[in-house]
């Protein structure tokens, strides 16, 4: 009980603490008048108060939802208006993105806390059945409005699973997860940490030496770092006189591991790597590139572009998207998933619902993929985004990966443009890698010796930054 859950500046929270404040928390979301399947909704940072509404609304058996805290005050009203929430949760600077909310809202810095210790510590003693809904977190809206996935129990259970058996978390680990609570991927480390009695971070660093320093000095032994930023940590002259001995797992996803990036790390850290490919309606990683598949030699680099094999119990194909038909190994199509971890379905919308959801219980993922003959899955962009020049097929992401392993380069997006001879090219937007340099030409030459031509850009724009949604 008095080991430590969470750490933040100046601020641990033990495991005692997060069982007792959830309890209150509890009690006093009863005595506002929530009941078992109506749902709580938490917008804010991700910190304790976090974790103790999330843990509270799971011992009412309420639906605990998570809302971007970055996005529009009219995105969160929208979903506010879907989800119906008998209580909104916010920190003091996501306040004034609930200010046209009609219900009961709480500030974390306001009202909370005495609302909260008015509350008696006696756990309420709900037990949720498995296939009750338990988690609501709303998708980024690319495609249109954001849904709300709806999670249970068991899918939840099924996904941590992996995590609690594959990464050697324990009561001695130290955790790093500078992920948003409100993304599945941030949500589960937190989860599986809590699960293995481990200590998870909430300290984040403004830059990448304070990276470095926050992984090193707090003993971090599991750290969740997208490509790109292990890429510039390791650019940092003091990356290779540091002592990384503590620093067991990293656990990435977003994009591969360029083959060079992954040699310098080898040599730098010497950690073991984990990568996992998922959704927020598959409940996270469906498939695994484990520490194994992470050779840092020519031969195996095909399989670092991979998104890795099929998770136990979760089958995966690759169909054809119009006839569902199976495709043959090399051959590409739409990236399918079923098994325990595939959600309930999009919260009150059938329809939407019934589009993704095939007989069988099979999950349309709308990413394009392949398989190898030796059961890697290798993802080819969302099949909306896939560009069609001279006929032949171009997936943004392949183009993408490859790129990304120039050592000049730190992002890469590649889009396509319109062309009177092929009606569509490839072109690449890039942001250099700090101090690098690097022509379009030289780009697109090096990009030719490593893809056929017709994937190549026909053009290279350098910019400072690539733009972002709020996801």
């Amino acid at each position: 009980p008095d080991a430590i859950a969470l750490s933040a500046a100046g601020r641990l929270t033990s495991f005692a603490d997060l069982d007792r404040r959830s309890s209150q928390v509890a009690r006093a979301l009863r005595a506002k008048g929530v009941r078992p399947g109506d749902r709580v909704v938490y917008i804010g940072a991700s910190g304790a108060e976090f974790a103790e509404v999330m843990y509270g609304t799971a011992k009412t058996r309420a639906i605990f939802t998570a809302v971007n805290n970055r996005l529009s005050a009219r995105e969160v009203l929208a979903i506010l208006a879907d989800a119906e929430p008998g209580v909104v949760v916010t920190d003091a600077p996501a306040a004034a993105l609930v200010a046209g909310f009609s219900g009961a809202v709480l500030v974390t810095d306001g009202g909370y806390q005495s609302w909260r210790d008015s509350a008696p510590a006696e756990d309420s003693g709900e037990t949720a059945g498995p296939d009750e809904t338990a988690l609501l977190l709303y998708t980024s809206g690319t495609t249109g409005a954001p849904k709300g996935v709806e999670l249970t129990g068991r899918n939840l259970g099924c996904a941590l699973h992996e995590l609690h058996t594959d990464i050697g978390l324990d009561t001695r680990s130290v955790c790093a997860a500078p992920i948003p609570f409100f993304h599945i991927a941030g949500l589960g480390m937190l989860l599986a940490a809590n699960l293995n009695g481990g200590n998870l971070l909430l300290e984040q660093a403004a830059d990448m030496a304070g990276i470095l320093r926050l992984l090193v000095e707090r003993q971090v032994t599991h750290a969740v770092l997208v490509p790109t930023v292990l890429q510039r940590l390791l650019a940092l002259p003091e990356a290779r006189t540091t002592d990384w001995s503590t620093l067991a797992y990293v656990v990435y996803g977003a994009s591969p591991i360029p083959l060079p990036v992954l040699k310098a790390a080898t040599e730098i850290i010497g950690c073991k790597f984990l990568q996992s490919y998922g959704l927020t309606e598959s409940t996270g990683g469906f498939t695994l590139l484990g520490p194994a598949d992470h050779v840092p030699a020519a031969e195996f680099e095909h399989r670092l572009r991979s998104a890795g094999r099929p998770m136990a119990g979760s089958p995966v194909r690759v169909v054809d998207p119009v006839t569902l038909a199976d495709c043959a190994p090399g051959g590409r199509g739409e990236v399918i998933v079923s098994g325990s971890r595939v959600m309930k379905g999009y919260w009150r919308k059938p329809e939407q619902t019934a589009e993704v959801m095939l007989p069988g219980g099979w999950l349309r993922t709308g990413d394009g993929g392949s398989f190898d003959k030796d059961g890697f899955l290798y993802l080819h962009d969302r099949l909306k985004d896939m560009i069609v020049t001279g006929g032949e097929n171009v997936y943004p992401a392949e183009v993408e990966s490859v790129m990304t392993g120039h050592p000049a380069v730190a992002e890469v997006a590649v889009v396509g443009v319109p062309s009177d001879e092929w009606g569509e090219s490839p072109w690449a937007v890039v942001v250099l890698a700090p101090g690098a340099s690097v022509s379009g030409p030289e780009l697109i030459a090096w990009t030719r010796d490593r893809l056929a031509h017709y994937k190549c850009p026909a053009g290279v724009t350098f910019v400072p930054s690539l733009a972002r949604t709020a996801s």
